[in-house]
């Protein structure tokens, strides 16, 4: 885990960590690193959560899906998130979701049994870690809000609007990448693909946006 360190003082996770302190902690909670291939399945809900993760690299979606198979993306995560606290409330550890894998991901895995009852030297390390996931819940509980922010707009128009204004006041530009194919898109919005697509071109047909592939920019209403 040495060669990550430079990546973990990062992390809010493990903010206020000294080195020695994150690779003890570390080793207490049996972490270990682990690689995925893109669309790999991390983990399905037909079994118990057993572990909390940091992604170093790459990005996983949590995936629903319907008795009909439509899926929606609940949740998408990249380098620095953390995941898998959720499952610690849940009844035996298991949640209706799925974890795919978006591109190629190297994961740190941690046992969260061990997460939730600190060392019986209930070590300094221990305790911020328990205090830094009260924060990071504090943060997705922020995504949260986002997201339902453009999913309960009624229309595919006002859906999409409401999403890029939300990605553009979070970058700070009217000019934002989306890192999701329409595909993906689509199931974050939770709309149909193709509905979507002649969406966009009507959007940008009537001066409200200007988009190429996944690249969008906001245009002042004339």
């Amino acid at each position: 885990m040495e060669k990550h360190l430079p990546f973990l003082r990062s992390l809010p996770l493990l903010r206020g960590m000294e080195d020695k302190e994150i690779l003890h902690l570390l080793g207490c909670l049996r972490a270990r690193e682990l690689q995925f291939e893109k669309n790999q399945i991390v983990w399905d809900p037909s079994v118990q959560l057993p572990f909390l993760c940091v992604i170093v690299q790459g990005g996983l979606m949590l995936l629903q899906e319907d008795w009909r198979g439509n899926r929606s993306i609940t949740g998408d995560f990249g380098p620095g998130d953390f995941l898998g606290e959720a499952a610690l409330g849940a009844m035996n550890g298991v949640l209706p979701f799925f974890l795919s894998v978006r591109a190629k991901t190297t994961l740190i895995l941690m046992d969260n049994e061990v997460a939730m009852n600190p060392c019986p030297q209930c070590c300094k390390a221990h305790l911020y870690l328990l205090r830094n996931m009260v924060d990071t819940l504090i943060q997705k509980e922020m995504r949260l809000l986002y997201k339902i922010e453009y999913l309960s707009r009624r229309t595919t128009r006002e859906k999409l609007m409401a999403y890029l204004t939300i990605q553009s006041a979070r970058a700070g530009s009217k000019r934002i990448s989306v890192p999701y194919t329409r595909q993906e898109l689509a199931d974050i919005l939770s709309v149909d693909r193709s509905a979507m697509c002649t969406e966009l071109t009507r959007m940008q047909n009537d001066g409200l946006i200007r988009y190429d592939r996944r690249h969008f920019e906001l245009l002042d209403e004339k």
